[in-house]
């Protein structure tokens, strides 16, 4: 029968010119239970594809380790776990216009950026343009918290504009009429 490296115990190991010495049987019995603890904790270090099953202080550790933003110790263990989730592909587009307007749609529900050359502003600045912009000092100060650690340290929001968005129909209907006149002389009347 074969043995895998978790299931063989150190014992198996020596050779045979010791492995009948009692002193060094008891010396590899005690290492081997040691040994069995480190195998058996060898799936303890494969953290990220655990995070589901990981407990909340483990979370915690997690998101200080990889600094995740937004942590909030009330929130509830699954958005906590999401948050851990996401946070590598977050950093990679941090302080990119897309992560500003993401925390946008995510604080105000709905809104974009524009940039400065867009409406043609001051380098480097922007402004957000929202149908429900925040209209109470909460949604506010979560909204600049959120806009303050997405973009990049150089940009600027100048402005937040409300935007409401207005249903328009437009219609139009054409007519192209197109044919030639074609005429065949009479080749016995001439």
């Amino acid at each position: 029968m074969s043995k895998t490296q978790l299931s063989i115990s150190f014992i198996d190991l020596l050779p045979d010119s010791i492995a009948s010495d009692p002193v060094m049987a008891a010396a590899a019995e005690a290492l081997d239970k040691h040994i069995r603890a480190v195998n058996d904790a060898i799936g303890n270090i494969l953290l990220y594809s655990r995070i589901d099953d990981l407990l909340e202080d483990q979370l915690k550790h997690l998101a200080w380790q990889w600094h995740v933003d937004f942590w909030d110790d009330d929130l509830p263990i699954d958005k906590l776990r999401t948050l851990v989730k996401q946070s590598y592909a977050w950093h990679k587009k941090k302080g990119t216009p897309a992560a500003v307007e993401e925390m946008v749609k995510d604080v105000l529900g709905g809104g974009y950026i524009q940039e400065w050359f867009q409406y043609g502003g001051e380098p480097y600045h922007f402004n957000i343009y929202s149908n429900s912009p925040p209209d109470d000092t909460e949604t506010f100060s979560r909204l600049m918290l959120a806009v303050n650690t997405a973009k990049n340290e150089r940009s600027v929001l100048n402005e937040i504009i409300n935007a409401p968005s207005i249903k328009s129909y437009s219609y139009f209907a054409g007519i192209v009429v197109s044919g030639s006149t074609v005429t065949i002389p009479d080749e016995g009347n001439e």
